[in-house]
């Protein structure tokens, strides 16, 4: 990047300071912890400076800073594009998550009729929820492994059953989706969370969860659905649409950074087709309806406000809106706007999620 380009306000030309722009940057975000902050303090626009230091030094100056970011919450669960840093939620976030979707997983335990005495494995298992919910299904003479990259978030596995009775049901087990560290025909039931389209080759991950299960058995694969919507079109504030807008921003921001992202095997095809190619038969699925009206709980008002706050407290995707729709999102946030969304009594959560089943 030119040099000439760089012009600081005064204040910072010091001896602190005398470096090219990356490394100022580098200095000042680990001063700030927001790239708000640093474009302030140099007196340029957050866009410029964006395009100044670029995607790849901005994701390092993330990690160096040990930031944690919540790019991709509706996802859920997965470790994953979330970031893009394509790959690490932070606990927090996806415990907020796993509380809000906690009765729909409820609904789908039952759904799944899970077995008592069944051997399953929750792969992909975040801050272990859905593993809970396993441990209290299969009763007594059954077992749950917990699987997941992460070893924080096995942790915090460990830390939800520590002192419960279902404890000696799980077994946590670090390991990789692509190259699961166990044997092969050991599950009655696999179950997995947003976690397989993060995965460069996602037929031979599936082909691998494929690999562990026993003949005939089943694998449960939470994908798709149709995106949560709670607003209603014209807010009263800015331009009607605003949703909408939101949700095409981040479907291209998705095909780019993920389901076409470097390194990623082409499948165009559906989640139905996938699963039959990885070796699956008998493929069957099925969608759940989140549905929610006002009032809503503290929990559910986190969730839904997270949703929104997440495009403009971070950096990449507040600089994907228009400066309107940014300036509107802060305003539904903040509950001393009079726009602050979640007085209103007219807000309707919908959202599907669906989960695809198929026999090994």
């Amino acid at each position: 990047m030119p040099q000439s380009r760089f012009k600081p306000k005064q204040s910072l030309i010091e001896a602190e300071y005398r470096m090219d722009i990356r490394a100022a940057v580098s200095v000042l975000y680990r001063k700030h912890e927001s790239l708000g902050a640093v474009a302030s303090e140099l007196g340029v626009s957050r866009v410029t400076l964006y395009n100044w230091i670029g995607k790849r030094e901005l994701a390092m100056l993330k990690a160096q800073a040990r930031i944690e970011e919540d790019l991709h919450q509706e996802h859920g669960h997965g470790h994953d594009h979330g970031e893009h840093t394509h790959g690490s939620y932070s606990a927090n976030s996806l415990q907020r998550s796993d509380t809000f979707y906690r009765p729909m997983y409820e609904e789908i335990i039952n759904w799944l009729g899970v077995q008592p005495g069944s051997k399953v494995l929750d792969a992909g298992s975040g801050t272990g929820i859905f593993t809970e919910l396993l441990a209290s299904a299969v009763g007594d003479g059954g077992s749950v492994t917990a699987l997941d990259m992460s070893e924080e978030l096995l942790e915090s596995v460990r830390q939800r059953l520590e002192g419960s009775t279902l404890a000696g049901r799980v077994s946590l087990q670090i390991g990789d989706i692509t190259a699961v560290p166990l044997g092969d025909t050991e599950f009655d039931l696999v179950w997995t969370s947003r976690t397989i389209h993060h995965l460069p080759d996602q037929v031979a991950g599936l082909r691998e969860l494929w690999r562990l299960l026993k003949p005939r058995h089943r694998l449960a694969l939470r994908e798709g659905g149709l995106p949560s919507k709670f607003l209603p079109a014209d807010l009263g504030v800015g331009k009607p649409g605003l949703e909408d807008r939101l949700q095409a921003l981040f479907q291209a921001w998705f095909t780019t950074h993920v389901r076409f992202g470097e390194g990623m095997v082409p499948h165009p095809y559906g989640w139905t087709q996938t699963l039959r190619e990885a070796g699956f038969s008998n493929v069957t699925a099925k969608s759940f309806l989140m549905e929610l009206l006002p009032p809503f709980n503290d929990d559910q008002t986190a969730y839904m406000r997270g949703q929104l706050a997440r495009w403009v407290d971070n950096e990449e995707r507040r600089s994907m809106l228009s400066r309107d729709d940014a300036e509107v999102i802060e305003q539904l946030i903040d509950p001393e706007s009079e726009h602050y969304a979640f007085r209103r009594m007219d807000l309707h959560y919908l959202e599907a999620v669906t989960v695809y089943v198929g026999k090994a």
